[in-house]
Parts: C-alpha cells; sequence; structure tokens
C-alpha cells in the first residue's frame, strides 16, 4: 500500500507535519499524559490556542522533553490561536505574548487567527463575554489591522508562520489581497460529510495548506445534539473499514489526509494515538476515495451560532 506524505510544504517552503495532535478540551493530567506518550511515538506538530485554556500544561511538557533530550524545538511544530477578544492590534501582540508565556517559548510555528468575528475585550480575561440577553456579544474589528499585528509578531520572530482559523472566503480573500506576508495556513472543520471544496480550491490556488479539524465527526463538542448524523456510524465507512481491517476512525483520517490536508485528531488513549500516526502509513483506494467523496453532504458540527449573527459574517459562504 502507498504511504501518504508525512509533511506537507508551506507557501515559505517550510514544512508542516501532516498529522498533529488535537488538544481542544484536553487539559490537566490526562493532557500532560497523552502529549507525554504522542511525543514518544513520534508526534511533532502540536495544536492549542489561548482559548483552549491548556498552554501551560503543554507548555510543561514540551520544557521537560527538550530538557531531557528526548525532542528538539527545532523538530517541533506548534500551532496557537488569537482569541476572538483580542483581535485588536495591540491585544493580537499581548494576546500572543501571552500564549508564548504559557508555552515557555520564544516563538511559536504557527499563529492563527482563531475566528474573524470579533468580541469585545472587556479587560477581564473573559474570552467568551456575554451581552444582557445571554448571548455572546460582538465587536468589530479591522481585521487588516489584525494582521498587521501578526506579520509584526513574525518580524519579531515571535512566529514563524501566521495563519487563519474559521474564515470564509470573503476575508481570506481580503486578507491576501493587502498582506505583505501571505497566510500558509488555513484550519477549519473537515470530514466525509463536510469535504470543504470551495475553500479547498481557494487555498489551492494560493498555496495556503490546509488543516482539518473534526475529522472524526467531533462527537465529544460540548452542544453535541442528537439531530446531526454520526459520522463513525456511517454504513459506507463501516463497509471499508471492515473489509480494511481498519477502524471507521483510521478510515476517515486516511480519507482527508489522501485530500492533500493536514489533520489534527485528537485522543487520550495509547492505541488511539498510535493507530492515529500511523495512518498515513497506508491509503485508501481510489476507488475507496470515490464512495467516501459521494458522502459529502454539508453537515457541520461546529456551527459557531453566535458568528452568524456577527456583521462580518457572509451568508452561505464556507467556513
Amino acid at each position: 500500500m502507498t504511504s501518504l506524505r508525512k509533511y506537507l510544504t508551506l507557501n515559505s517552503g517550510k514544512r508542516i507535519p501532516t498529522v498533529g495532535l488535537g488538544t481542544y478540551m484536553m487539559k490537566n493530567d490526562v493532557l500532560r499524559e497523552a502529549l507525554d506518550y504522542a511525543l514518544y511515538i513520534g508526534y511533532r506538530h502540536i495544536d492549542t490556542a489561548l482559548s483552549y485554556g491548556n498552554e501551560v500544561e503543554i507548555g510543561d511538557v514540551v520544557e521537560s522533553r527538550i530538557k531531557h533530550g528526548t525532542v528538539k524545538r527545532k523538530d517541533l511544530f506548534i500551532t496557537t490561536k488569537i482569541p476572538p477578544v483580542y483581535l485588536g492590534y495591540k491585544d493580537c501582540l499581548e494576546s500572543a505574548e501571552k500564549s508564548l508565556d504559557n508555552l515557555k517559548l520564544n516563538y511559536v510555528d504557527m499563529l492563527l487567527i482563531h475566528h474573524p468575528c470579533g468580541n469585545p475585550n472587556r479587560g477581564d480575561g473573559n474570552l467568551k463575554p456575554l451581552d444582557k440577553n445571554g448571548g455572546r456579544e460582538l465587536a468589530s474589528y479591522d481585521i487588516l489591522r489584525t494582521w498587521n499585528a501578526m506579520e509584526k509578531l513574525v518580524g519579531e520572530n515571535r512566529t514563524v508562520h501566521i495563519g487563519l482559523s474559521n474564515c470564509q472566503p470573503t476575508v481570506i480573500n481580503k486578507i491576501w489581497k493587502a498582506a505583505k506576508i501571505k497566510p500558509s495556513n488555513l484550519q477549519l472543520e473537515c470530514h466525509a460529510y463536510l469535504q470543504q471544496n470551495e475553500l479547498g480550491k481557494l487555498c489551492a490556488d494560493k498555496g495556503i495548506i490546509m488543516t482539518s479539524y473534526g475529522v472524526l465527526g467531533a462527537m465529544a463538542r460540548p452542544d453535541q445534539s442528537g439531530n446531526k448524523p454520526v459520522l463513525l456510524d456511517d454504513p459506507v465507512i463501516k463497509e471499508i473499514s471492515s473489509r480494511m481491517n481498519r477502524t471507521p476512525g483510521e478510515v476517515l483520517l486516511n480519507f482527508v489526509a489522501q485530500l492533500n490536508r493536514g489533520i489534527l485528531p485528537k485522543s487520550q488513549t495509547k492505541v488511539r494515538l498510535k493507530q492515529n500516526i500511523d495512518v498515513l502509513g497506508w491509503s485508501l483506494s481510489q476507488e475507496d476515495v470515490k464512495l467516501i467523496k459521494n458522502l459529502g453532504r454539508n453537515v457541520k458540527y461546529f456551527d459557531f451560532p453566535w458568528a452568524k449573527n456577527h456583521p462580518d459574517y457572509v451568508p452561505n459562504e464556507p467556513f
């Protein structure tokens, strides 16, 4: 069986590991143990965000591994993100410094705008401020000024690359047109039910590497509702996995990797962590890839309902 590429080449010419460890909703000792084992078995891309509240744990493990000589900083690829409350120019700079302090690093490899639809910074550290009706309070920022701050961080060697997350074509094109340093990565939900073909073409045309989260259907997300199909239970996926003697999760991960996109599977169990990083050692047949491509049905598990009320949200554009 053909192996898939372990690295994808960014528009800087540098490489990003195809498989990264997603850490959303992972904290404390569970995260420390999972990350320590992940680094031991070969994971080199770690994905986090200031809003995940787990950068300190990641920093502790990474610092320990580097100190003991079991990994070198230059071999790691660490991604973090600027939350929607910190999209103001100065706030963006401060957010990055906060992340670097948490991670105990001089620089990160990728810094992303977590979501372009902003929330107000009240100065109290609340990353998800609510309005008087209990909904997410919204605020608009000049996203090009945010990008200027990101470019400044590159110039100061606080991050090697800068990119975007959960962004629609309109904002990607707006930033691309004005940017001195072009976005090199777009992170977004992508899986067999949401294949992101429009954004995939946009990224391919611009040389932006797409990194996918929720590849397994995001069953652990906090707002999981019963009215969306369970991706891991799809009959086509189960038939392929049975025939190939692979788990449904392995099939789903391999499929997205075959689209030349990065994947960020999340797990805290050793068996799954190993399966997930080994998923590049084999490949689905073109016939099976075609079967899975036919499953696309625009199911979005991370729906961001608050963002759809934002004045900067563009109706009917994918993200």
